[in-house]
Formats: C-alpha cells, structure tokens, sequence
C-alpha cells in the first residue's frame, strides 16, 4: 500500500476585534495560533464562551489548541483593538499514523 499524506495543513491570519470571531474553518485535530495583536488574546472552544472557561494569550506567545476536529470550533477575541492572529492547522501531530 503506498502511503498518503493526510495531514493537510493550512496557515492563515484573521483581523480580530473585541467581538467573539469563529477562526475559518478546516479540518485539522490542532492548530498552532501566534498573537501578533499588540494586547492579550482571548480564545474560546467548543462553544465554552464564559470568561472562567477561556484561554489567555499574551501579545508575542503562541500556543497549539489541540483535541478539535475543525478550526472553526475556536472562537477568539482581544482585549483592547483589532489586531492580526496568525494560525497553522494541522490534521495530525507528530504521531505515526498507521
């Protein structure tokens, strides 16, 4: 059986204000997400929009949100202005896959 690369990646940037934004959607089981905003991040999964159930990231950190099927499963706003977000998605990590 000749192997197939499944992991289609993706990398994209996405304007971000101080209203809650779904990130586009695509298929992967993690993404990596790089703030670039200039101000703290916040980011929300799986429909868990409370402040006590958020993520926090600092301008200039990134992070890798994994256990999703889909990257539109994160949603994500910031503190202060609009500012640029950057992702990559990945459908595996670097597990073998069999």
């Amino acid at each position: 059986m000749p192997f197939v690369n499944k992991n289609k990646s993706y990398s994209f940037n996405m304007t971000i204000s101080t209203s809650l934004k779904q990130l586009s959607g695509f298929t992967a089981s993690e993404v990596l997400i790089s703030n670039k905003t200039g101000q703290d991040l916040y980011l929300y999964d799986n429909d868990n929009f409370t402040d006590d159930r958020r993520f926090l990231i600092k301008n200039s950190e990134s992070m890798v949100l994994r256990g999703i099927t889909n990257t539109n499963e994160v949603s994500a706003k910031t503190g202060a202005a609009s500012g640029t977000v950057y992702f990559r998605s990945a459908y595996f990590s670097n597990l073998n896959q069999f």
